[in-house]
């Protein structure tokens, strides 16, 4: 069974409006209305919130919904991208630093050559990530 069916029919269940669950879960009464038609899906807070309202487990909602299981293994994939970016940030950071506190020809070296190799693994990132949508959007697509 498709989520938006699942959420629909269990609100009907409960004798509950749009506009008690929208409460209940913090969204606006159009964002339910828009789940159960099919329009969008709810994020991961929302679908922990729907299923303590509607007594229903996670796993109930999300195995009639491949749509959503994609939908958030895309979004964790992103925050694995998200982590690269922030620690090669993370390390330009320390290098300029590490200059700053010993000013010096070695130093100045290390800045230089470190800063390019963490523009070089950035840009190798974007470009994997690049890839892999590409492949994604394909895959999706046959």
């Amino acid at each position: 069974m498709e989520i938006q069916t699942i959420l629909k029919q269990k609100r009907n269940e409960l004798q509950l409006t749009q506009e008690n669950v929208a409460e209940k879960i913090h969204v606006s009464r159009q964002t339910i209305s828009n789940w159960e038609n099919g329009r969008n899906l709810p994020d991961l807070s929302s679908l922990i919130l729907i299923s303590e309202v509607y007594a229903i487990s996670l796993d109930e909602l999300i195995k009639g919904a491949p749509k959503m299981v994609k939908q958030l293994d895309k979004k964790i994939k992103r925050g694995h991208y998200f982590i690269g970016v922030l620690i090669l940030s993370s390390l330009f950071i320390a290098l300029t630093l590490f200059y700053f506190i010993s000013p010096g020809e070695l130093s100045a070296t290390l800045v230089f050559f470190g800063t390019i190799i963490i523009v070089f693994l950035l840009a190798l990132l974007l470009i994997l990530m690049g890839i892999t949508s590409i492949l994604k959007t394909l895959q999706d697509n046959h």
